[in-house]
């Protein structure tokens, strides 16, 4: 998927390191989302939705590195990320049904 394995496996990162990397992508994507709703102290920062589009994606894409990381295939990669995502999809999915 979009060579994230590949890409996850040149970098040299430390799990621990993507791990911080992630929560600095989340906070970038907290500091949009802020600023795009006018959340008191922050408009002045002039977001818009494609500043939190870049931004989800960026989390998304680091969020993806941290489970290649965990990873040893590519194989493996895409089959875990298939289970996740549709075990964590029904469990939302059932939640919203309640």
């Amino acid at each position: 998927m979009f060579q994230i394995f590949e890409l996850t496996q040149a970098d040299p990162k430390s799990l621990l390191q993507r791990t911080l990397k992630l929560s600095e992508e989340t906070g970038e994507l907290a500091e949009a989302v802020l600023s795009v709703t006018d959340a008191p102290g922050s408009a002045y920062k002039a977001h818009t939705l494609h500043d939190v589009r870049e931004e989800a994606a960026d989390a998304a894409l680091v969020a993806l590195s941290v489970l290649a990381q965990t990873c040893e295939t590519s194989e493996e990669f895409s089959a875990e990320l298939d289970r996740l995502m549709r075990e964590k999809s029904a469990k939302w999915q059932a939640k919203l049904a309640e």
